[in-house]
């Protein structure tokens, strides 16, 4: 049985996400199988997130921190009900976020100059850690 990729991300992002936020397409014409949404806190100033999705694949980006956190699952006979539980826990982690939620610390660059934002975000007492190129979460 195939999962309504579409119809499983406006479900998700219409019971997480309520009248402090603004959810408008964000789907790219150039890859219309990878779906995604932006939202925007109506909140905090200056804060979006957009969350993508694919049948294999969903993520949550941050970008004016340019940090993200994703699930990747090949799995063909995943239960719907499993993927909707993990892009519910991406939109928590967005949501958090915009509602002004977490610490944005910076943490030195390995190889070059500077700092990059890392962003450390506590939902359903799991924290999260996410940065440019990779998250954690305890």
């Amino acid at each position: 049985m195939t999962i309504d990729i579409k119809a499983m991300l406006h479900r998700v992002v219409a019971e997480v996400f309520d009248q402090d936020f603004t959810v408008e397409d964000a789907t790219s014409s150039d890859d219309a199988s990878r779906l995604a949404v932006r939202v925007i806190s109506r909140l905090e100033q200056d804060r979006t997130a957009i969350i993508r999705a694919s049948s294999a694949w969903m993520d949550a980006f941050i970008p004016e921190l340019n940090v993200q956190t994703s699930v990747l699952d090949e799995d063909d006979v995943e239960q719907e009900q499993e993927k909707e539980d993990e892009l519910r826990r991406l939109c928590l982690i967005a949501r958090a976020y915009l509602r002004g939620e977490g610490r944005i610390e910076q943490k030195r660059r390995l190889f070059r100059r500077g700092t990059v934002p890392v962003l450390r975000v506590e939902v359903n007492d799991q924290e999260w850690r996410l940065d440019r190129n990779h998250w954690t979460v305890r």
